[in-house]
């Protein structure tokens, strides 16, 4: 049973891709941000989540861990996490922009993994379930898939409109992060459902308390910051001029 529903739960995540792509398809500026309907992915991913979360599915899948990947060992899942944020940060340094400027997004990406990391050690700290592989007691959710999925959405948010295959690569990259954290034996199936709605919850949160944000403390802010590089030869050095 465990097997099938892994399936099921892969092409689930793709699905949601494609629901998140479409969305903003069809939304314009004049519509808010985040709607109802860019809830329903988080939603599927946690609700399924904990319906997985019960012994007997944990049982299923400890025991198909330990007949086919007893020995799969792999460090991928911690370098994959990263790649939708580094995507979506290096797309503006080659001339791609995205809904967003550089700074603007590197504000969101800030905030909304402050939201990400508090909630998922807040729910670690508060469950205290046991991994799969017994090393601690910190499983539930996962935060690499909930860090990966953060990532896509951002991702998906800043340059979906432009094509669909950055929602697409985005998504696929976090979904190859969660499925090698259960391949690695590090979490249950129910801590990578919900990390991953907790990812996609966060970075929708940032992108509506950013801009509030942003519109309290740039009136505070200097009307003129211009750095000037310098290098002598040994050292880069520069001269920072600030204008009010």
């Amino acid at each position: 049973m465990f097997k099938k529903s892994f399936r099921l739960v892969f092409i689930s995540f793709l699905f949601l891709s494609n629901i998140t792509f479409a969305q903003k398809q069809t939304s314009d500026s004049s519509k808010p941000l985040i709607t109802a309907k860019e809830m329903i992915a988080p939603g599927i991913l946690i609700g399924t989540g904990m319906v997985f979360i019960n012994n007997s599915t944990k049982a299923e899948q400890k025991e198909w861990h330990t007949k086919y990947l007893s020995s799969f060992r792999t460090h991928a899942d911690d370098y994959l996490q990263f790649t939708p944020q580094a995507a979506a940060m290096g797309l503006s340094l080659v001339g791609i922009k995205g809904k967003n400027t550089f700074v603007d997004k590197g504000g969101i990406i800030v905030l909304g993994t402050g939201i990400m990391l508090g909630t998922v050690f807040g729910l670690k700290k508060l469950t205290n379930i046991t991994r799969p592989d017994d090393s601690s007691s910190d499983s539930f959710p996962s935060g690499h898939t909930a860090n990966a999925f953060f990532g896509a959405t951002v991702l998906a948010t800043e340059y979906g409109d432009q094509s669909v295959w950055y929602t697409i690569g985005g998504y696929t990259v976090a979904t190859a992060t969660g499925t090698f954290r259960m391949l690695n034996n590090r979490h249950w199936l129910s801590d990578v459902l919900v990390g991953a709605g907790i990812g996609i919850l966060s970075a929708k949160a940032s992108y509506i308390i950013y801009p509030w944000i942003k519109k309290q403390i740039a009136p505070k802010l200097p009307s003129n910051v211009s750095f000037v590089p310098v290098y002598n030869g040994y050292a880069v050095t520069g001269n920072l001029t600030i204008g009010f």
